[in-house]
């Protein structure tokens, strides 16, 4: 059965340097989804319904497309949305779906949103950032695993994400 991991956790956590970490590391190939979630975006703000269940929907299109090329893939999200979790059940219909939540301190979450590349990262203010974070934070959301984020090196992150991998593939 093909498999998705999906990083959970406060924008800022670290779940897109993770992400490529899943396929530096063990050639789990890494699904950009905030691209496609910018070429939906247009002129939206990033809490209009509309956009978020097109984007969401997008998402899972482009999830199953690229598990037509991959066996594994891996994607992230802050998880926050009714249309996060439809297409989380939707895609543990067809698929294996591991949760991994990136833990880390909200205020290093707020300083690494702040430097850094605004270019492959929905902008968002330092409002929204503590508006979603705290949301999420809220929704207290299960994860089959988690990863500790707060200023870990390249080789701890590697080695966390191989006993995940050791349990699930």
């Amino acid at each position: 059965m093909k498999k998705i991991f999906v990083l959970i956790g406060f924008k800022g956590s670290g779940k897109s340097f993770t992400g490529m970490l899943f396929e530096e590391f063990f050639e789990i190939k890494f699904i950009r989804v905030e691209d496609w979630a910018k070429h939906v975006k247009k002129d939206r703000i990033i809490d209009n319904d509309d956009y978020l269940k097109e984007v969401f929907q997008v998402i899972e299109n482009g999830i199953r497309d690229s598990l037509k090329k991959f066996d594994n893939v891996v994607f992230e999200s802050t998880g926050l949305t009714r249309y996060f979790d439809s297409m989380l059940n939707n895609l543990r219909t067809d698929y294996k779906v591991t949760t991994i939540k990136i833990n880390a301190d909200k205020d290093l979450c707020m300083e690494r949103v702040r430097t850094r590349d605004q270019s492959i990262h929905i902008n968002v203010s330092d409002n929204e950032v503590e508006m979603i974070n705290n949301a999420v934070a809220r929704k207290m959301m299960q994860t089959d695993f988690e990863i500790d984020n707060n200023n870990s090196t390249k080789n701890e992150l590697k080695e966390q994400i191989s006993e995940i991998v050791k349990m699930t593939i």
